[in-house]
């Protein structure tokens, strides 16, 4: 982004009020900012708030940020039980060279290679997957069935435990034997996405088209456009804007 600014927001019984911020500041140096000052960077809830924003904007200044950003680390197993793990087990990764890069930001959800590492993809995705039951012992079993991430998580549930968990390498080493030559496999690693910076959990998203894309591979946070409308677009947190 050339040219943007923060945008702050305040919460109250009332509602949200909105103040914008004509500096510029990497997303960083804004979030910062707007904790000092007010609340946070701004949530916006609906198309009332994106209307209020326009409204409010001036619009020589071409974007600002605001509090949505992409969480990029907050892999979790789908395996409720967390007593299941015992200390360091939660964080076992085994990513393959490069990954995960979010490609398009849209992977969010893991797979097994054959070599044994691991990717991100597209939870729709359709593949086979490896569910396991842990009592009385851990078990891998390999579901044949083609699923997206989501459905083998209902079928491993169902007839399992869960999607599988692989807590350290000898574990990844059984599930590696499952997968067939030239195949990748569901496992039951997944992150939740784009998040608020106030841990609001507001589903309202008002992407510009093609957007979030992930361009170049940094792009974790967002700012609105005001010369397009208030629509969002995924940006690298670094870049210097009046946000």
């Amino acid at each position: 982004l050339a040219q943007g600014e923060a945008l702050c927001g305040t919460s109250s019984h009332g509602g949200r009020q909105y103040h914008f911020i004509y500096d510029q500041k990497t997303m960083t140096e804004a979030q910062s900012y707007c904790r000092e000052q007010y609340t946070d960077l701004a949530t916006i809830d609906n198309m009332e708030d994106v209307t209020t924003l326009n409204n409010m904007a001036d619009l020589s200044q071409m974007a600002a940020w605001i509090g949505l950003y992409d969480a990029r680390n907050s892999w979790r197993w789908s395996l409720a039980d967390q007593m299941f793990y015992e200390d360091g087990e939660a964080e076992f990764r085994n990513w393959e060279v490069g990954q995960p890069d979010n490609y398009k930001s849209a992977e969010h959800c893991v797979a097994i290679y054959d070599n044994g590492r691991w990717r991100d993809a597209s939870c729709t995705y359709t593949t086979q997957s490896v569910c396991f039951d842990v009592r009385p012992n851990v078990t891998f079993v390999l579901n044949n069935n083609l699923m997206s991430w989501t459905q083998a998580q209902s079928y491993c549930r169902e007839h399992h435990t869960d999607l599988a968990s692989v807590r350290n390498m000898a574990e990844n080493q059984k599930v590696k034997e499952l997968v067939a030559l030239g195949q990748i496999v569901w496992i039951g690693l997944y992150r939740d996405s784009w998040k608020w910076s106030d841990g609001s959990n507001s589903s309202f998203r008002y992407w510009q088209t093609g957007e979030p894309n992930n361009n170049g591979g940094k792009e974790s946070c967002t700012a609105t456009v005001l010369t397009h409308s208030g629509k969002w677009e995924d940006c690298d947190k670094t870049e210097s804007a009046e946000k």
